[in-house]
């Protein structure tokens, strides 16, 4: 299949400031060297109260015809909490559903890591561990994989079964990110910035559910997104990856929020092949008492028409010393279709995830 050449997004900044100041709002393919919101001058000055009112968080998701499975580790920097959730794509159904909370991990290199947390690509690194249970994801060089270590004891999962996840999502040979620097509010003072990245092949292993899984051959996908909170914020997200009919890998990012409408930022996106195109805006439709019903995401102009089947809903009711959070994130696969370039493609069984979130600030 030739992959389209129409509709590439422009190359990331080389940083996420102007020389005034500024944030560089747009959507981009790339990836940023480091968030620095600190940089940001002006009315994006970020406040004494801006390590207080910061959210980051890595998430990682990999499938194979057999499993799915995703992890997140969250940074309030007062704060730090991860999830861990596995399917059976088989046999549609759960293997895991953990929630865990904890602290960042302090070592001698501690501003180190710190600098880390804000480099979305390369030197990427974020780890979270509690009693019975770790888990981390770091990078290094351009060409370095993504590497995932997940060690949750039985105690943590509430299960005769404890959950390994030891691998990693290749970089060498995958399409670019996507880097999307954004407004937060209508007044555009508070900045957005998330990396994402999929159709990145997978190795490793994952043991969950008394189950072992190969992860050779699978694929995955990163997610790195860092902003600074407001009073109300809310979106809808999905996230997936797999291969079309005639094997031909794809991504896919789609999100409905709470950025102002308009054309200065976008998150969709379809990775194709080589290549990583923009999509129309989406609306998400599902049912929220019974959340296990199929979702349905599309765009107004038919481009974007996808039908999501939940196999098990991971939700989280978090109250923090700052904040009140909740969410409930879907795990299953998606059917429909996708239309870039003038041509229509057809998804079929592609495992991802759904996520709707409300986060109040206190």
């Amino acid at each position: 299949m030739a992959p389209e050449r129409d509709a590439l997004l422009p190359l990331v900044p080389g940083s996420l400031a102007s020389p005034a100041g500024e944030p560089r709002f747009g959507t981009y393919q790339g990836e940023l060297a480091e968030v620095d919101l600190p940089s940001l001058q002006g009315p994006w000055t970020v406040s004494a109260l801006y390590r207080l009112h910061r959210a980051r968080w890595h998430s990682a998701f990999v499938a194979t015809p057999e499993v799915a499975a995703f992890f997140s580790v969250l940074n309030l920097g007062y704060s730090a909490s991860a999830s861990m959730v596995a399917v059976d794509l088989r046999e549609r159904k759960l293997l895991c559903d953990v929630k865990l909370p904890g602290r960042p991990i302090e070592s001698p290199a501690a501003d180190e890591m710190q600098l880390m947390r804000d480099r979305p690509g390369t030197s990427l690194g974020n780890s979270l561990r509690c009693p019975g249970a770790s888990l981390s994801i770091h990078r290094g060089s351009a060409d370095a994989p993504y590497q995932m270590d997940v060690d949750i004891s039985r105690i943590r999962t509430f299960s005769p079964h404890g959950v390994r996840w030891s691998g990693a999502l290749h970089v060498a040979g995958a399409p670019p990110g996507l880097t999307v620097i954004s407004p937060v509010d209508r007044d555009h003072c508070r900045v957005n910035v998330t990396m994402k990245r999929t159709r990145l092949s997978s190795s490793g292993s994952l043991d969950a559910g008394g189950k072992h899984f190969s992860l050779e051959g699978g694929l995955g996908g990163i997610d790195y997104t860092q902003y600074s909170l407001t009073p109300h914020t809310a979106w809808r997200w999905a996230f997936a990856t797999g291969r079309l009919e005639d094997g031909t890998p794809l991504g896919l990012n789609l999100r409905e929020d709470f950025m102002p409408e308009g054309p200065v930022a976008n998150e969709n996106a379809l990775w194709l092949g080589d290549s990583v195109y923009p999509l129309a805006p989406v609306t998400f439709e599902y049912l929220d008492m019974k959340l296990l019903s199929p979702w349905r995401v599309r765009a107004a102009d038919g481009s974007v028409d996808l039908c999501f089947q939940p196999i098990h809903v991971h939700s989280e009711n978090r109250e923090e010393p700052l904040c009140r959070s909740r969410f409930d994130q879907p795990l299953g696969l998606f059917e429909g279709t996708v239309t870039v370039g003038g041509r229509t493609h057809q998804l079929s069984n592609i495992p991802g995830v759904t996520k709707k979130q409300h986060t109040t600030v206190m």
